[in-house]
């Protein structure tokens, strides 16, 4: 498993635009619309599954942090988006800090194994603070793909 391959390109978003957790959620949702992972006809129900998740405990883990995710029906491979945000979302975090780094991820309801573990590869890049200052800081798109690469290749020992 490898970020890379599960974020598709023009699904890392350099400044998301907006402020609020489920403004966030359609803009990164529309970013897979727009790859072409997400039909447009049921986006609205795959943001419901993302917000209905958010019912159940924020997934804004602290540290600036948030892993969106969901599981529905119409989604057929697992995929994600990455977003970054310059000045912070209001997202609910277990911390009550902005969150500036965003990992969505959804899978089918059939995936609960490859969804897990998508999670937990997520949760291990994350854990490393230096790591997500560079997100954070990074200067563009290509730097945080680098960046992702770079989490691939160490969390693979590669």
């Amino acid at each position: 498993m490898k970020l890379v391959e599960i974020i598709p390109e023009g699904c890392i978003m350099d400044d998301l635009k907006a402020t609020q957790k489920e403004e966030v959620i359609r803009e990164m949702v529309g970013a897979l619309v727009k790859a072409g992972r997400i039909e447009e006809a049921t986006s609205k129900k795959v943001i419901k599954a993302l917000m209905d998740r958010e019912e159940l405990g924020s997934t804004g883990i602290g540290s600036g942090v948030a892993v969106p995710h969901a599981k529905h029906d119409s989604i057929t491979d697992l995929v994600g988006a990455f977003g970054r945000s310059k000045k912070g979302i209001s997202f609910d975090a277990l911390d009550g800090e902005p969150v500036h780094v965003l990992f969505l991820l959804l899978s089918s309801k059939s995936a609960s194994g490859a969804h897990l573990e998508a999670l937990a590869y997520i949760s291990r890049a994350v854990r490393k603070e230096q790591w997500v200052k560079f997100l954070r800081d990074a200067q563009d798109t290509a730097g945080l793909r680098q960046l992702l690469v770079e989490a691939d290749e160490d969390l693979s020992g590669s």
